[in-house]
């Protein structure tokens, strides 16, 4: 007969192994979402379609989500806190007094890797998808943190330095989405584009 211990081990065991497939039933569920998104845009979004892409029922789509319009949310959520992870961690790699040059060649790479991951979906969620509030805010966010940032880097060698961060900023996210994201856009490969990019830009400031 089974102990008290035993059976508590077995508990946490069933407990564990339900949430490990509610994890992945969600995680199917969004990157089927996230798939249609990105080949049909959202005309081409409805439950049915995602429980059939994820290999699921549409039941086990309204166990977790009450609509497709709150997997859009979870998917404009996830995008958010890339977004905000790649500032951090743009921020933490300048180090302390970087130069304009560096500065400049660190704005370039981050807005290039920022639209290169999953460029298709990314174009979904910026043109066809309406933000609530709090998203727009944390778009708003990102700008004005990225601004920030980049103004302080400046600071000690150039006059006017949120100008100057706030022109380098909106021109790069500009260029990034304008050639890497937008179907109207003339892509070129992404090495040559943040060449050109960080030339430009760094003219812009004069320095080498």
């Amino acid at each position: 007969m089974p102990t008290t211990q035993a059976k508590s081990k077995n508990k946490r065991l069933k407990r564990n192994a339900k949430q490990a497939r509610a994890k992945a039933t969600v995680e199917a569920i969004v990157e089927a979402a996230a798939q249609i998104l990105a080949r049909k845009g959202a005309p081409g979004l409805n439950t049915n379609a995602v429980a059939r892409r994820a290999g699921v029922s549409v039941g086990s789509v309204y166990e977790y989500f009450s609509n497709k319009h709150e997997i859009v949310d979870f998917l404009l959520d996830r995008h958010l806190a890339e977004g905000e992870a790649a500032l951090r961690d743009g921020a933490a790699n300048l180090g302390v007094d970087p130069s304009p040059s560096d500065v400049i060649e660190a704005l370039v790479d981050g807005a290039i890797r920022l639209h290169q991951n999953d460029p298709e979906l990314h174009r979904v969620l910026s043109s066809e998808i309406a933000l609530d509030q709090d998203q727009q805010k944390r778009v708003d966010n990102l700008r004005l943190g990225l601004i920030g940032a980049v103004s302080a880097a400046l600071a000690r060698s150039q006059e006017d330095p949120e100008i100057k961060a706030t022109i380098l900023v909106d021109t790069a996210d500009a260029l990034a989405h304008r050639w890497i994201v937008d179907e109207a856009g003339t892509p070129i490969p992404a090495d040559r584009l943040a060449s050109e990019m960080t030339k430009m830009l760094k003219a812009y400031l004069k320095t080498d």
